[in-house]
């Protein structure tokens, strides 16, 4: 065990000098910050461009955005996390197995008593850890934007739990990110399996009695949760997103094993 918090420290350490941590900061802050804006000034601002008396459609479109509600600071916080923010975490993550037995440095590890499922895990652990984080943190800078600008955000325990969520789906994608690391053989490659699986977990939302079950509701799911309403179908995409996670990190223990077999 000694062996696998020394590794996670590691992980910790290179987070850092790679920039992961303060790249994935600065694209989860800066939606924290600009969604209870974009909420609150979009209609303003596109009023500035579209005349009155000018296009009905248009107007129409103006008047929806100037009475935005608060709770639409959070449907937009997290439908930009759900696109721009889990593409970051792919991007950012596409290598950290691979590039672990291009240099050599796993078998070092391995040589050194590193078991096989403890490099995976101190992997998945320390990056989950820095997701849980950052989107904690991201949820709290919105949920004070918001009530600056709105003058009410909703009950802050709901928000927290929503971000937990977020979190979750987030995880899904992470697990699914160190299989493809484990076993393509390039960069490209790897986050091209990842967002081909996300795209086809896009798709399976759109099929009636199959969406249901997609564990990427995780990423939607928190709009609801931080106005308080919960889904009957969350705690099911919550068992079958651990279920692919679990199964996708012990695929990527198996792929390491066979290529430092």
């Amino acid at each position: 065990m000694s062996k696998f918090f020394i590794f996670l420290r590691k992980e910790f350490t290179e987070n850092i000098r790679t920039k992961r941590f303060l790249v994935l900061a600065c694209v989860y802050l800066f939606f924290a910050i600009t969604a209870p804006l974009l909420t609150r000034f979009m209609g303003e601002f596109l009023g500035l461009f579209i005349p009155a008396g000018g296009d009905e459609s248009m107007e129409l479109m103006v008047a929806a955005f100037s009475n935005a509600n608060w709770y639409e600071s959070y449907a937009q916080l997290y439908g930009n996390l759900g696109q721009m923010g889990i593409f970051a975490v792919m991007f950012m993550y596409m290598n950290t197995i691979r590039k672990e037995i291009a240099t050599g440095t796993a078998s070092l590890m391995f040589s050194k008593g590193l078991g096989y499922v403890q490099f995976v895990l101190a992997k998945f652990t320390m990056a989950a850890i820095i997701l849980f984080v950052i989107t904690i943190v991201s949820s709290l800078i919105a949920y004070v934007y918001t009530y600056v600008l709105f003058d009410q955000a909703g009950d802050i325990g709901h928000v927290l739990i929503g971000s937990v969520i977020f979190t979750a789906g987030s995880l899904v994608i992470l697990a699914i990110i160190m299989l493809f690391s484990s076993i393509a053989k390039s960069s490209a490659s790897s986050v091209g399996m990842t967002v081909g699986v996300y795209f086809i977990m896009i798709f399976a939302t759109l099929i009636p009695n199959v969406q249901r079950f997609v564990p990427l509701n995780l990423l939607s799911f928190p709009v609801a949760v931080s106005i308080g309403e919960y889904s009957s179908e969350l705690l099911s995409n919550v068992i079958i997103g651990a279920v692919i996670a679990v199964l996708a990190l012990l695929g990527a223990v198996s792929a390491l094993k066979r290529a430092e077999g």
